[in-house]
């Protein structure tokens, strides 16, 4: 039982609770009640998996992430709202496939969201057996997607310097660079 215990965090459970009262608008015994026989029937049938890795920061990488991302959604935003005024429904899009450059799940999603948290971008789905994303990307006009995809690839090596092994910063380095987007202006040091 110990072992099970230990497949969710400590503060999960009030914080399920939490949500169950403030979905029923109550604190009467009865919802208390249910709500902590549902908590311990969602944290019995859904344990987290457990974890493989640890989860490595690097501050100064982690500031560079945070810029880029800011840098990112002002950017986009801007180049979303022109597109909306100057073209309006005509605005086009399309769906380009980006190569994963990362192995480890937690590098992957985390990239996932970031390239969807911009304005005009949205990662539709993550294939992992072809291992690709394929990104819905808003304000397309001409055959050329290339800068969609570097800036997906250019997320993906930023969150892997900020959160990964050095293993794993070389090998999205490297992965980027042999699908010829440019990896990074700085040195691959872990």
């Amino acid at each position: 039982m110990q072992n099970g215990m230990r497949r969710f965090s400590p503060l999960l459970a009030p914080w399920l609770l939490l949500v169950w009262v403030l979905l029923w608008r109550s604190v009467e015994p009865l919802v208390l009640v249910s709500g902590v026989i549902v908590t311990a029937a969602v944290l019995l049938m859904f344990p987290f998996s457990p974890v493989r890795s640890p989860l490595l920061l690097r501050p100064h990488r982690l500031l560079g992430l945070a810029a880029y991302l800011v840098w990112d959604l002002v950017s986009s935003g801007v180049r979303v709202g022109w597109d909306a005024a100057r073209y309006g429904p005509r605005t086009k899009a399309v769906i380009v496939e980006v190569p994963i450059l990362v192995d480890r799940d937690f590098l992957v999603v985390s990239a996932a969201n970031l390239v969807s948290l911009a304005p005009g971008t949205f990662v539709l789905h993550i294939d992992r057996p072809r291992g690709c994303f394929y990104i819905y990307a808003l304000g397309v006009y001409s055959p050329d997607v290339e800068p969609h995809v570097h800036s997906a690839m250019r997320m993906q090596v930023r969150v892997a310097k900020a959160f990964g092994t050095a293993d794993e910063i070389r090998t999205a380095v490297e992965r980027a660079r042999s699908f010829g987007a440019e990896a990074s202006r700085t040195e691959v040091a872990a």
